[in-house]
């Protein structure tokens, strides 16, 4: 039997970005989820472009790792604390790379309905982020 718990959809699609499986994080995400990234100000719709971003931000920091702290699951909702590390290696978005590493915390609140994520927001300290990386001026 298959688990479609939030809590295991939550985990699931953590663990395949830091194993680089792209197409198991897609799996765990709806077609029609929405994705906001509060720091940034962004918004994707659609596990494609939700995953081809993360895929584009990974490429950029090829070590980069996320562990996941506490979880919290209420309903069909998860509140997850994480910790992500990496190092920039490759261009991001017109930037070069600097060989600059980051440390950032944050949190993220998922919605879960038949164990795929169709909502997402994600916290974190922007500023803190690019100041790590040498990269000020993007705030």
């Amino acid at each position: 039997m298959i688990d479609l718990s939030p809590e295991t959809t939550v985990r699931t699609l953590f663990d395949a970005l830091n194993e680089r499986d792209f197409g198991r994080a897609a799996g765990a995400v709806a077609e029609t989820c929405e994705w906001e990234s509060v720091a940034a100000e962004t918004v994707h719709h659609g596990s494609r472009p939700i995953v081809d971003g993360l895929r584009e931000f990974v490429a950029s920091f090829p070590d980069w790792h996320v562990e996941v702290g506490s979880l919290t699951v209420a309903g069909d909702r998860v509140v997850v604390e994480w910790t992500a590390t990496g190092t920039f290696e490759h261009e991001f978005r017109g930037e070069a790379p600097n060989g600059k590493r980051f440390r950032r915390r944050g949190c993220a609140v998922a919605e879960v309905k038949g164990g795929k994520i169709v909502r997402y927001r994600d916290y974190y300290d922007r500023a803190t982020l690019l100041r790590q990386l040498d990269l000020p001026h993007l705030l």
